[in-house]
């Protein structure tokens, strides 16, 4: 017998107040909006989506985004943004797109867009397929810096399943996830906001952002 799963309809706005860094998430999954028959072409090839709205006073502030894999109770980090790459916010909203889609035969990419810039790829990721994991939105930040903005992951498992809303609105942190539920080799990403420093030593810089963006060799 198949395991149960529990998913709920993600609601058409969900919300994340980070009082650190005073932004605010909100969560939407675009493909509900689409033509039935593309609806149901996407339910078949197995593509996933969620839209990150992030609303701030950015004014400037560049945003580093990290990759954090859980392996038993182990945090493995990676920077996804090379250093002469300054991902910008200017305006005081910003949006991310994430899309998931089978890679392969056991893979899955996972890719960012920021459609603000003319769909510009942000990253590319590949992480092992696994139909007990989705695409989830991760409400609470926790202490650290890096805020983290969306997982991939099963949900609580019990007994015969697995409940993904539990983990939703638990308000437990993704770095707690296996502490608190032993969920183990789930993935998130993270992204923290600071002042947009230049490193005149490097010889590219490429700047993306709503305005001004353009990449140029510094020798």
């Amino acid at each position: 017998m198949k395991r149960m799963v529990i998913i709920s309809l993600l609601a058409m706005f969900t919300v994340m107040q980070v009082q650190a860094q005073q932004i605010k998430l909100e969560y939407e999954n675009k493909i509900d909006s689409l033509p039935e028959l593309m609806q149901q072409y996407f339910e078949m090839q197995k593509v996933q989506h969620s839209r990150l709205t992030i609303k701030g006073e950015f004014n400037g502030k560049r945003a580093k985004i990290k990759k954090v894999i859980c392996d038993k109770g182990t945090f493995i980090e990676r920077e996804l943004l090379a250093d002469y790459i300054h991902f910008i916010f200017v305006d005081s909203i910003e949006t991310l797109d994430f899309m998931a889609i089978p890679y392969g035969k056991d893979s899955l990419r996972i890719s960012c867009f920021y459609p603000s810039s003319y769909n510009h790829v942000i990253f590319n990721d590949t992480v092992r397929i696994d139909d007990m994991k989705i695409l989830l939105e991760t409400f609470t930040s926790g202490d650290s810096p890096d805020i983290p903005i969306i997982a991939y992951s099963s949900g609580i498992p019990f007994e015969g399943g697995t409940w993904f809303c539990g983990l939703r609105d638990s308000g437990i942190e993704p770095r707690k996830w296996y502490e608190k539920y032993g969920i183990d080799g789930y993935v998130f990403y993270t992204i923290r906001l600071e002042e947009d420093i230049s490193n005149n030593n490097m010889p590219i810089y490429i700047k993306i952002a709503k305005e001004g963006a353009y990449a140029t060799h510094q020798q």
